[in-house]
């Protein structure tokens, strides 16, 4: 009865590491394209897009790093609402700020989320009571991950901008992210800043996916358990 109980929630913890592994192999590099180095590199490429109405690279660049603080902080937040353009004028509308808010309230979630996924996930792994079980489930999450990256990368290089806007109607209100091209939000984070966002999230779960099987098929032949023979 007592080995049952011990293979049973050693099935459960295997099934639930199964669940979260999407969650760490694309939320890691998720949080990480939310960050000021991302802008920074992507304002660095020489084929970034030019602002359509004349406000030069570095104070776009500004304008960008002060919406990443106001989907993060609040303090963030308030300085997003004061924010102004080179000309004096207001830099977001509130239809603007209301979207950013939205989009905070998300992240307040997802974030969270991310990084309680990552201890729970190695957690779940040592319940699984062996090397060869947690190899297993390395392998099975990857190729899970692996699976959804695929369809999100078919679905972003056939048309980016239809999988933008399914995204965005999935999240949002499907009329509260429309923008028009003279707004501050779509000058600073261009479609080709959210293109190169999704292939770099794309590509590092890709990598980490792959480590992640590579380590698990290692683990395969390795059946002892967790801690000793």
């Amino acid at each position: 009865m007592r080995r049952r109980a011990s293979l049973s929630y050693k099935k459960v913890a295997a099934f639930l590491a199964l669940l979260i592994s999407p969650v760490v192999f694309i939320g890691l590099p998720l949080r990480v394209a939310f960050s000021e180095w991302f802008i920074e590199w992507e304002y660095s490429k020489p084929d970034f897009p030019e602002d359509p109405y004349g406000m030069d690279r570095e104070y776009r660049e500004y304008l960008a790093k002060l919406g990443l603080k106001a989907v993060t902080t609040e303090k963030g937040m308030e300085e997003f609402r004061r924010a102004k353009l080179p000309d004096g004028r207001r830099a977001f509308n509130e239809r603007e700020i209301k979207h950013m808010e939205d989009v905070r309230e998300i992240l307040n979630v997802t974030f969270p989320v991310i990084y309680v996924s990552v201890p729970v996930f190695l957690f779940l792994l040592v319940l699984t009571g062996s090397l060869s079980a947690a190899g297993k489930v390395l392998v099975g999450g990857s190729l899970i991950t692996l699976g959804i990256l695929a369809l999100v990368l078919a679905f972003s290089l056939i048309d980016y901008e239809l999988a933008f806007e399914v995204f965005h109607n999935y999240l949002f209100d499907p009329y509260s992210w429309r923008f028009r091209e003279t707004d501050t939000l779509l000058r600073i984070y261009p479609m080709k800043f959210w293109f190169d966002g999704t292939i770099f999230v794309i590509t590092a779960s890709a990598f980490l996916s792959f480590l992640s099987l590579a380590l698990g098929a290692i683990l395969l032949y390795f059946p002892w358990k967790l801690g000793g023979r």
